[in-house]
C-alpha cells in the first residue's frame, strides 16, 4: 500500500487494519514530534522568510552572482531556524528528546543531504532553475509521510510542497514563484493547524 492510496479511493478491509496497527506508533511520533507544533509563530516566521528570499533570488544574483545567492539564502535559513529554536526553547525541557524524535532529524537531515547533492548535480549541469521544483518535491514527500505518522495537518502541508514542485516545474513557468507561493501557502496552513489544534 503506497502512502498516496488514500487519496484516490476507498482503503481495503486489510488496508484499514495495518491502518489501525499504526495508532500506537502515531502517538509517538506526535510525542516526539510536539516541540515543533508547540507555536504557530514558527510557522508564521518560515511563511515570510521563504518567500522574501525566494522572490529576492535574482536580485541577489543580480548584485553578487551565485555568492550572493547563497548568502541570501543562507541567511534566511538562519532567520527561520532562529524563530523555531526561540519557539522550541521556550518549551518544556523535556519533550522532544526521545530517540524517535532524534531518529526522525537525522532521517530529515539525511533528505537534507540527498538534496543538497542533487542540487550540487543541477547546478553544475547549469540547471539551476530546477532547484525550486527539487526540493519542493523533496520536503513535500517527506512532510507528507510524517503527517501520516504524526499530526495529519502535514500531509496537506506537504501536498502543498508537492504540488508548488509540479508548478515549479512546468515548462515556461516561473520556479522561484512557485516556491514562494508554496511556502506561503503550506506554511500558512501549518500555522493555521497548529492554533486550532491549541485552542
Amino acid at each position: 500500500m503506497s502512502e498516496y492510496d488514500p487519496l484516490f479511493g476507498q482503503a481495503s478491509l486489510e488496508e484499514t487494519e495495518a491502518l489501525d496497527d499504526l495508532e500506537p506508533i502515531r502517538d509517538r511520533f506526535l510525542a516526539a514530534s510536539r516541540p515543533y507544533l508547540r507555536s504557530p509563530w514558527t510557522w508564521v516566521g518560515w511563511a515570510i522568510v521563504l518567500p522574501v528570499v525566494a522572490l529576492a533570488t535574482p536580485w541577489a544574483f543580480e548584485i553578487r552572482g551565485p555568492a550572493g545567492v547563497l548568502f541570501a539564502w543562507s541567511i534566511a535559513i538562519l532567520l527561520g531556524g532562529a524563530v523555531e529554536v526561540a519557539a522550541i526553547r521556550r518549551g518544556p525541557k523535556r519533550i522532544g528528546t526521545s530517540a524517535l524524535a532524534r531518529w526522525a532529524l537525522s532521517a530529515q537531515g539525511n533528505l537534507s543531504v540527498v538534496a543538497v547533492l542533487l542540487s550540487g548535480l543541477l547546478v553544475w549541469f547549469e540547471l539551476p532553475f530546477l532547484l525550486p521544483g527539487v526540493w519542493l518535491l523533496l520536503l513535500g514527500h517527506s512532510f507528507f509521510v510524517l503527517g501520516g505518522v504524526s499530526f495529519p495537518p502535514l500531509r496537506v502541508y506537504g501536498l502543498i510542497f508537492q504540488a508548488g514542485g509540479v508548478a515549479a516545474l512546468w515548462p515556461d513557468g516561473a520556479p522561484l514563484l512557485a516556491f514562494a507561493i508554496a511556502a506561503l501557502l503550506g506554511n500558512a496552513w501549518m500555522a493555521l493547524a497548529i492554533w486550532r489544534a491549541r485552542a
